[in-house]
């Protein structure tokens, strides 16, 4: 999966944690932005912190549905996401922070057969490019394999686990209010590392 098909991308399950930058307690060993960017997708899963400049999103499974409509001339399209990732491993020098933006999506897979115009999604999708000629290394998995399996402990080959790579992934969070936290912390820290590689090439 070299390339995002336009109606298709990897993602995140959905986070329920309303934490904000200014309630989250400090931890010397984690930059503040990183900080938050943990706390506030605690409910979906888990960021690994290798490195001020480099973290693994393991989220858990399975992946969640999310549908995304667009009104135009009266007429209402839809985009369809799921978002099978094991882990996913983000240099963060290496995102494009213009490209992280936020949309309001639907969980149910009825949502176009209940969905009315003015309707608002009940979660927000955050989505993470890399810069150009950058990918982001990922673990994905089948989904219908995963669906199909009974309960207690599987290998990951069960459910088809296997390395790939892609140009841009989604994040979704129950509370806009945590995904606005999350989608500020990254840009921040985005920024921030790109200073930080610029200074250390050019002391």
């Amino acid at each position: 999966m070299k390339h995002i098909a336009p109606a298709v991308l990897y993602s995140l399950a959905l986070s329920v944690t309303a934490a904000t930058a200014q309630s989250i307690p400090s931890n010397p060993g984690i930059p503040p932005n990183l900080e938050v960017m943990k706390s506030t997708y605690t409910a979906s899963g888990n960021i690994v912190v290798l490195d001020k400049n480099t973290i693994v999103i393991e989220p858990r499974m399975p992946a969640q549905f999310c549908a995304l409509p667009k009104v135009q001339n009266g007429q209402t399209t839809w985009s369809f996401y799921t978002f099978p990732l094991a882990s996913i491993t983000v240099h963060l020098s290496e995102v494009d922070e213009t490209l992280i933006t936020e949309d309001r999506v639907f969980s149910s897979p009825d949502a176009t057969r209940t969905y009315k115009p003015g309707d608002v999604g009940d979660a927000t999708m955050v989505v993470v490019a890399g810069v150009p000629g950058k990918q982001f290394h990922t673990l994905i998995y089948d989904l219908d394999k995963f669906a199909h399996l009974g309960p207690g402990p599987h290998s990951s080959k069960e459910y088809g686990q296997a390395p790939d790579e892609t140009e841009a992934f989604g994040l979704t969070f129950a509370d806009p209010a945590a995904a606005r936290s999350f989608a500020i912390a990254l840009k921040n820290a985005v920024i921030l590392a790109k200073a930080q590689a610029a200074l250390a090439q050019h002391p």
